[in-house]
């Protein structure tokens, strides 16, 4: 018998979930949102084994902090489903799943440098954002954040609306983009985060209608009216923003400058593992692993899951291993997990590529990989390279250090661009792709 959920709608470029499945290069995919991050050990095994049972052993994690489960059959949605369903991790229809889209700082509760341990706040606001079905309108990609700054802080993560604790108590309500540049209404309580969310996802909807051409984002709402609006919306519930500290976060930015230096994590894949004193006794309180492109097996899933005993999610691909065991370094080694900053793998950003996309016409992974053989020393000296499988960009549509964009089975290389730039090396070979942009970096070292 067919699942309900096979005859169900689907549309390219929506987000898929477990109840709208998407259909690309090799199977269906299921993304599960998992409320704050937090993934039990004993889920991400019944994870593992939905995706080696029912799936190719394939394992997502997405930019926006969920798991995503590759090339399901047809006939394994219904099982698949209801397997999810059991341990709570599918919503009451796809609309209430759709809108799930929260985003919380993956080490809270963890650390101690932290203003404020966000998930109870987080999780609130992903059951509000369910029940609500008056946000069920709200465009797919629209987003939450919700972070309590520290180590594992979301200043670099852009999204529709923030809520950036500002101290133990309240929250620095802000809108459209990044810590840095999105734009602040005022204060709120922890308690009051989920009615404010409902209030300005209903303002969002109401005024974006009376716009001849409606924004689908939060930012581009922002650029043509203002904030007064929202502000006049939201007065009763929060509170004017203090009247100095610009339109930087206040005291959020002005701690994570203390603590970092800088509003960026030590790396965008990867946390320390210790090395800031967050340990239990003599042993770390966290691992962090990152893999290359977001990318595990079934069975290293499995493996992790054996070594700690929880997994949160971070949207920078990587899982945080909660109370790792002490052999669970060498577990993360022999499964090809990423453990160190100096890692040239955390360098590579890649799409699906053929095979995964139905786009896709070139192995966008293994060109990549083959980028990190032949350029070694020198990817050291950029922040990213990116392959895409097409124009569109689906892993990075933004401008990389290096950018290749396949077509038809050739790559087109381009410096300081976004995929479909135009550029004089076109038409390249997989093998010459690489080669070039081993030239290319040489280039760019030397000064030639």
């Amino acid at each position: 018998m067919t699942s309900p959920v096979a005859n169900q709608p689907r549309r390219r470029g929506t987000c898929p979930g477990v109840l709208a499945p998407m259909r690309v290069g090799d199977g269906f995919l299921l993304r599960v949102r998992v409320p704050a991050g937090v993934l039990h050990a004993d889920h991400a095994r019944r994870f593992a084994e939905l995706g080696d049972r029912y799936g190719n052993g394939l394992i997502d994690l997405s930019q926006r902090g969920n798991l995503q489960l590759r090339g399901i059959a047809d006939d394994a949605l219904e099982p698949v489903t209801d397997a999810l369903r059991a341990m709570g991790h599918v919503s009451a229809d796809a609309a209430s799943e759709a809108v799930r889209n929260v985003l919380c700082s993956p080490t809270a509760g963890l650390d101690p440098s932290a203003l404020m341990d966000v998930r109870g706040v987080a999780r609130t606001l992903d059951a509000r954002l369910a029940e609500d079905t008056a946000l069920h309108g709200l465009p797919p990609k629209f987003g939450w954040l919700v972070c309590g700054g520290g180590i594992g802080h979301l200043a670099d993560s852009g999204t529709d609306v923030r809520f950036d604790a500002v101290d133990a108590e309240r929250f620095r309500v802000s809108l459209g983009g990044t810590l840095a540049k999105a734009a602040p209404l005022g204060l709120c309580r922890a308690e009051d985060v989920a009615d404010v969310a409902s209030a300005l996802g209903r303002a969002f909807l109401d005024l974006r209608a009376s716009l001849p051409e409606p924004p689908r984002r939060m930012a581009g709402l922002v650029a043509a009216i203002g904030t007064a609006p929202f502000v006049t919306r939201l007065s009763a519930q929060i509170s004017p923003p203090p009247p100095s500290g610009g339109g930087l976060g206040w005291g959020q930015v002005a701690h994570l400058m203390e603590v970092f230096g800088s509003a960026e994590p030590p790396h965008p894949n990867l946390l320390p593992r210790g090395e800031k004193g967050f340990r239990v006794g003599e042993a770390p309180a966290f691992l962090t692993t990152a893999f290359p492109f977001g990318r595990l097996t079934a069975a290293t899933l499995a493996a992790l899951a054996s070594s700690c005993v929880e997994f949160r999610i971070t949207p920078w691909r990587a899982l945080i291993l909660v109370a790792p065991s002490s052999d669970a370094e060498s577990i993360a080694r022999a499964h090809g997990a990423i453990l160190s900053h100096a890692d040239r793998r955390l360098k590579l950003t890649a799409c699906s590529g053929a095979g995964g996309c139905d786009v896709g016409t070139t192995d966008t992974h293994a060109t990549a990989l083959a980028i990190a053989d032949r350029a070694g020393p020198l990817l050291d000296h950029v922040r990213m390279v990116h392959v895409s499988g097409c124009a569109k960009g689906c892993a990075h549509p933004a401008i990389a250090d290096v950018t290749l964009t396949a077509r038809d089975g050739v790559y087109d290389v381009a410096l300081s661009a976004k995929p479909g730039d135009a550029t004089p090396h076109t038409g390249l070979s997989p093998a010459d792709a690489v080669a070039r942009v081993a030239d290319l970096l040489t280039e760019e070292s030397t000064g030639a």
